[in-house]
């Protein structure tokens, strides 16, 4: 069965108003999936951006002791196995 635009406003009409951001923040980050493949073909170098959602989040966490966060190997090694990046 193909997915369709309408099924997807269907399951955004009933999606928690406060899962929204989430729901964008995925979509944005699937095109820059896609469109990093497209381009790596011309260019080694990758490029991401934030959403201002994102940006809101890490600057709301700014201040927080460095203890608090996971090891960025470990979270990498996470997200290229969870995503297959």
């Amino acid at each position: 069965m193909e997915i369709t635009i309408k099924d997807l406003e269907k399951n955004l009409k009933t999606l928690p108003k406060e899962l929204l951001g989430n729901v964008n923040d995925y979509i944005d980050f699937l095109k820059e999936k896609y469109i990093s493949k497209e381009s790596k073909n011309s260019s080694k170098e990758e490029t991401f951006k934030l959403t201002e959602n994102q940006k809101k989040i890490l600057d709301s966490q700014e201040n927080l002791d460095d203890s608090e966060f996971q090891d960025h190997d470990e979270f990498l090694a996470e997200l290229k196995k969870e995503y297959e990046l």
